[in-house]
């Protein structure tokens, strides 16, 4: 008896759907990207008494967590509210640690969490102004002093019944600008007398020092069973213990340390056998010193503990020391956000210790970064770059590297490794003023260097430039960032090899600047450097290298309009544009301004442009009636994006950089940001929230010349007539808020691009453009042409683009709180790599097109091997059978 029909139908069913099925297996996690989980910069840090081995961690971007002591690793990790900053973190008795941040100007919030778990158990609002918090107890005491230091305000808030007293004024005479709290004291000191306040019960102590000037610093050991503080001042230091006295006020019970011309941290460690206190100080750039005292005040015998550092260490900021297993360890945070710890588990025996692990936090504020390729780990002595040579040196330079070759075992170019540009070399500055290198393939960190002096500039930027890639070997890679000194507001530029971290020149000084730039005039003269062009408040014009050492540059630069700036005044939103001038005043060039636009009463949110690397392939787009509509590229042209908070309007403005011209302007009338832009080829892609209908809106604009094209082979701004593009816009409703928005970018620009849109659940969305791409009516496509293509040339119009799980690149590796998306092209036309930072760093490789120039993982070589053998074999006896047969034919 035959099976019947349904079960043929289900089984065929059944086999297709399965041969379709595309999924990520749970091994594959990681193989083809990583993912990071940061903090940020750390505020708090103590141990749980319970389990010493769990640090918990306070960050001053509102996030809270644990990390293990012996690895650094995260434990949990909690992240508040964005625009909210965490003032106090501390552990209560109970096992339950308490947070208190400050959300709007007079809003606090107060939370308590389980110290193993990080679950949130309870939460308070409390509305009043506080700049400093401690607890003793189940008491919060949130005490304001902002605008009168001698006049301090104090409110009791009680964890058990959830209510807050009354508020508490009480007058300091010595209270001024150093002030901090440790348990339910409050201590502050002016010129060299101090005042020490018990928050409980309201008595005051004062004390003068009579050996110092003035007392320039005050730290404290913040929460705990043993109080204590430690003024310093120039060579002085003098360290006391808070004791409560009940007839007299609390009692400052002096602590025997040592002088010292490094900072002095002061950090306690709560465990149900005893209580201490670690006094720690760094000796030197790779030493660190560490003591720690008892209740009474004495130091505890066989507690000097020197940790050495095989990385140098900026100053201190916060240490946490602690007891394990009868040996002492410690937790510390440095003045560039890194993170380190020993490891103190019983087994370690060396003396002095070593630093076991770091952290650099300082990654989650990244102002800048930057791609190299990875170069070749021999370094050839042949340079098929460097034109220079002739014939004979050239041809002894090749014979002798391809010697070399043969012995290290090295091909010509890149190790295998490395062949199609996927590995290279992430360069970050952050916005404390650290140059951190890491290595794509895996995320680890290849060197690190701060830089002293550092500032961002006003729009919370700093520059950072490839002046020669890692391709012209022996030569070595160079990058140069360029940052506003903290002291003295001028602009200091630093040259280094961005691969492996060393400095290649001495620091440059630069005058305020208001823009830069860099010029792609690498030749063989220059030794393939670009230069960079600085633009300072004077309008003159500084570059790196300088203009004697760079052939042709000079002579380029002294010829009209050749380079343009384009810089936001100080009065904001007007824009200026720049161009160098003919004349030279002393050593400088000078520029004067070509013109100036006034984008109305309104402010300025961003100026977005084209990157200057990226290829376009085609210079039209065909439409369905076989004609060609030419895309409107101008290279010279930014989007400026203004926003007029009482009126409620967003306005984006098409401006041409070079003649100052507005192309085009969008008005969005009850709008308001946050706008998120991308500007590429001949398309803006922007979002914003529309008020009036309580919605995010995606739109998409086109620009294009028309049937015919004005140049097809340079884009000039002065063309006469001026080419007025024809501007194709629609808009899209999307269903969730947006923190960012990129693209897609690779070597040729011949792949596809997709939008990437991070979104607030910590996925990241891999939008393809086509289905944002404006639909353009055409008129003259008549069913017949349908009918011959057999295509589809558009998608139908969808109002509401969905969010898909499949588009989701990073699953379920969740990116918090993204500040920004880096895409890079690759050697590989289909793929390009992709850098999501925020709360999170996350790697990975994208294909939009599919990997349509690889061959699959699971391609067949064998099979293939086998056919290609047969149908040589098959070409050959088939010749052999037709000569023989032509022989035959022959001698009949």
């Amino acid at each position: 008896m035959p099976p019947p029909r349904g079960i043929f139908l289900f089984l065929i069913g059944w086999l297709s759907i399965s041969s379709t099925t595309l999924a990520l297996h749970e091994d594959q996690v990681g193989k083809f990207d990583w993912h990071q989980k940061l903090l940020g910069p750390v505020r708090f840090v103590f141990n749980d008494p319970h389990q010493p081995k769990r640090l918990l961690i306070g960050t001053e971007n509102n996030v809270v967590g644990a990390i293990h002591g012996n690895t650094g690793n995260i434990l949990y990790r909690q992240l508040l509210e964005t625009t909210g900053s965490l003032l106090y973190y501390a552990l209560q008795e109970d096992r339950q640690t308490i947070s208190v941040s400050i959300q709007e100007k007079n809003l606090i919030k107060i939370r308590t969490f389980t110290a193993p778990t990080g679950i949130r158990i309870d939460e308070w609002i409390v509305e009043m102004e506080a700049n400093l918090v401690t607890s003793f107890g189940n008491k919060v005491f949130l005490i304001n002093s902002k605008n009168h230091p001698t006049e301090t305000q104090v409110t009791t808030f009680n964890l058990k019944t959830g209510l807050a007293n009354p508020v508490k004024k009480y007058t300091l005479p010595n209270c001024g600008h150093l002030i901090g709290v440790t348990g339910q004291y409050l201590i502050c000191s002016k010129g060299t007398s101090i005042s020490v306040l018990n928050l409980d019960d309201g008595s005051v102590t004062n004390e003068k020092f009579t050996e110092i000037s003035e007392i320039l610093e005050l730290s404290t050991s913040g929460s705990g069973p043993i109080p204590g503080v430690v003024f310093q001042g120039d060579g002085f230091i003098k360290g006391f213990l808070l004791i409560e006295n009940s007839k007299s006020g609390p009692e400052l019970f002096p602590l025997q340390i040592q002088p010292s011309n490094s900072r002095v941290i002061l950090s306690q460690f709560t465990s149900e056998e005893r209580p201490l206190l670690f006094v720690t100080r760094l000796e030197n750039s790779h030493t660190i010193k560490m003591e720690a005292y008892n209740r009474n005040g004495q130091v505890v015998s066989n507690s000097a503990t020197l940790i050495q550092a095989s990385m140098p260490l900026s100053s201190l900021l916060r240490c946490q020391g602690y007891l394990l297993n009868n040996q002492y360890g410690l937790v510390g945070v440095t003045k560039d956000e890194l993170v380190f710890g020993t490891k103190a588990d019983g087994t370690s025996t060396t003396t002095p210790q070593s630093i076991e692990w770091s952290r650099e936090e300082s990654l989650e504020s990244i102002v800048s970064l930057e791609m190299v390729d990875y170069p070749s780990e021999v370094g050839p002595t042949w340079n098929p770059y460097l034109a220079t040579m002739n014939v004979v040196h050239a041809f002894i330079s090749r014979v002798k590297y391809e010697i070399e070759s043969l012995i290290s075992g090295e091909s010509l170019y890149a190790s295998d490794e490395d062949r199609f540009g996927l590995r290279k070399v992430i360069v970050f500055v952050t916005k404390v003023g650290k140059v951190i290198g890491m290595d794509s393939s895996s995320g680890s960190i290849l060197y690190s260097f701060y830089l002293p002096d550092f500032s961002v500039f006003t729009d919370s930027a700093a520059f950072l430039y490839l002046q020669r890639p890692a391709k012209y070997t022996p030569l070595k890679p160079q990058a140069a960032v360029i940052y506003k000194s903290l002291s003295t507001g001028s602009t200091i530029l630093f040259a280094f090899d961005p691969v492996v971290g060393k400095p290649l020149d001495e620091v440059r000084k630069f005058p305020p600047i208001l823009q830069t730039q860099m010029l792609h005039l690498a030749g063989e003269e220059t030794q393939f450097v670009k230069p960079i062009l600085l633009l300072d408040v004077e309008l003159n014009v500084w570059s790196y290298p300088k203009v004697e050492k760079v052939d042709g540059l000079k002579e380029s630069l002294e010829i009209m309009n050749s380079y343009f700036f384009i810089a936001k005044k100080l009065r904001s939103p007007v824009l200026a544009g720049f161009a160098v001038d003919k004349q030279r005043v002393g050593e400088h060039l000078k520029a004067k301004q070509l013109w100036n636009l006034d984008l109305g009463p309104s402010e300025l949110l961003g100026v977005y442009g084209k990157l200057s690397t990226e290829r376009v392939h085609s210079q039209g787009r065909v439409l369905p009636d076989r004609s060609v509509s030419y895309k409107y590229m101008n290279p010279n042209l930014v989007v400026a994006v203004t926003s007029e908070p009482e009126a409620g309007n967003i306005n984006l403005f098409l401006v041409d950089a070079v003649s100052g011209s507005l192309i085009h302007s969008f008005w969005h009338k009850k709008c308001r940001g946050p706008v998120h832009v991308v500007h590429t080829e001949h398309w803006i892609v922007y979002s914003l929230y529309n008020e009036k209908n309580r919605r995010i809106e995606i739109n998409s604009v086109e620009l294009y010349e028309g049937q015919s094209q004005s140049n097809s082979t340079a884009f000039s701004s002065f063309a006469a007539p001026p080419v007025e593009p024809i501007v194709v816009k629609q808009s899209y409703i999307f269903p969730t808020s947006i923190q960012h928005l990129a693209h897609t970018r690779t070597e040729k620009g011949i792949t596809n691009k997709d939008i990437l849109i991070a979104l607030p659940t910590g996925g990241v969305l891999e939008l393809p453009r086509i289905v944002v791409q404006p639909r353009v009516s055409h008129q003259h496509y008549t069913q017949q042409m349908q009918e011959e293509d057999g295509v589809v040339h558009s998608i139908p119009y969808q109002p509401e683009l969905p969010i898909l799980s499949e588009m989701i690149f990073n699953y379920n590796q969740s990116v918090k709180r993204v500040h920004g998306i880096k895409t890079w092209p690759t050697r590989l036309e289909s793929t390009c790599v992709v850098l999501v930072h925020g709360s999170d760093l996350y790697y990975a490789k994208l294909t939009p097109s599919k990997t349509f120039d690889v061959l699959k993982d699971d391609f067949d070589y064998w099979i293939i091997s086998v056919a290609l053998i047969g149908l040589s074999l098959a070409a050959y006896l088939a010749k052999r059978l037709a000569a023989r047969k032509q022989l035959d034919q022959a001698w009949k």
